[in-house]
């Protein structure tokens, strides 16, 4: 029986093993507040191709360009190391293509805060090879990434548990080192983050990142990341013990830009924020989680 050569050999082994993984569509579990990672058929979208991370063996990644209109699979490469898509809201939302198409990060599960490290990869989506590997000391989540991929945003996490606390860092991409200080809101520099992700909306030219964050019985907030201009603003939404109603809201940018609209299934508009002034007009509370 002839034997065929290594490449073609990798090849159907690679194709066997995505056959077998894509039907599973497994998301990674979450470590404490951050939604996790996406391992599995979903990944990343831009336009006709979907970037999706699978396990491969010996502790690495296979990342595949797969054409969403008939699943084909375009490319493929290994990544040594366990990584997946980064998730940034706990409405399954991934991201991690930077708007510019050039760049795609993949990221580990946040390492604990005190002696662990967190690991990023950032590849080229047009070759699937590893541009950057950065690693950061402690327990860090994607956040988001800049238009151009030169400047990545992550949660750095103070504690551990469900209510623990966080501060967004930015990373130079290129330098693969985390930049001196805390993103914050100037308005209010000392005060301290905590909350779970629920939904993101992204402006459209990748500039803006707005989160939508569940703080329990407390007050949900909006933190609104100018990813160009390294700057935050959150904004607090006047509603008080919405922690089983906030998980099904969902949020979306009018046509010019100017309002970042909250909404719920089967009720409406709940709130508007103007993207200038920050203002907000609060037209109805969430309902019951059912709704």
């Amino acid at each position: 029986m002839s034997s065929q050569p290594p490449r073609s050999r990798r090849a159907i082994v690679f194709l066997f093993s995505l056959t077998l993984l894509l039907s599973a569509d497994a998301v990674g579990a979450a470590g404490g507040p951050s939604p996790g990672l996406q391992i599995g058929w979903d990944g990343v979208r831009a336009g006709a191709v979907r970037y999706v991370a699978l396990p491969g063996s010996d502790a690495s990644t296979a990342v595949a360009a797969i054409r969403v209109s008939d699943g084909r699979v375009l490319r493929y490469d290994t990544v040594s190391g366990v990584f997946g898509v980064p998730l940034v809201s706990f409405d399954g939302r991934a991201e991690g293509l930077s708007r510019d198409g050039r760049s795609l990060v993949l990221a580990t599960f946040p390492g604990p805060p005190a002696g662990g490290t967190t690991e990023f990869v950032v590849l080229s989506p047009r070759t699937l090879k590893v541009r950057t590997r950065i690693t950061l000391r402690g327990s860090f989540a994607y956040d988001a990434l800049s238009p151009d991929g030169s400047t990545m945003y992550v949660l750095q996490y103070l504690s551990n548990g469900a209510n623990a606390r966080y501060r967004v860092r930015a990373v130079d991409v290129r330098a693969g080192r985390l930049l001196p200080g805390a993103i914050v809101d100037r308005r209010e520099p000392d005060e301290q983050m905590h909350g779970s992700p629920v939904t993101r909306a992204t402006g459209t030219n990748g500039r803006w990142a707005y989160t939508l964050y569940g703080r329990g019985a407390a007050e949900p907030f909006v933190h609104a990341l100018d990813t160009r201009g390294r700057v935050a603003f959150c904004i607090d939404l006047p509603w008080r013990n919405t922690q089983d109603s906030i998980v099904t809201v969902r949020m979306g940018l009018s046509r010019d830009g100017r309002l970042l609209v909250l909404r719920q299934p089967r009720i409406g508009r709940l709130a508007e924020i103007d993207t200038t002034t920050w203002k907000v007009r609060v037209l109805r509370r969430p309902v019951g989680g059912s709704a």
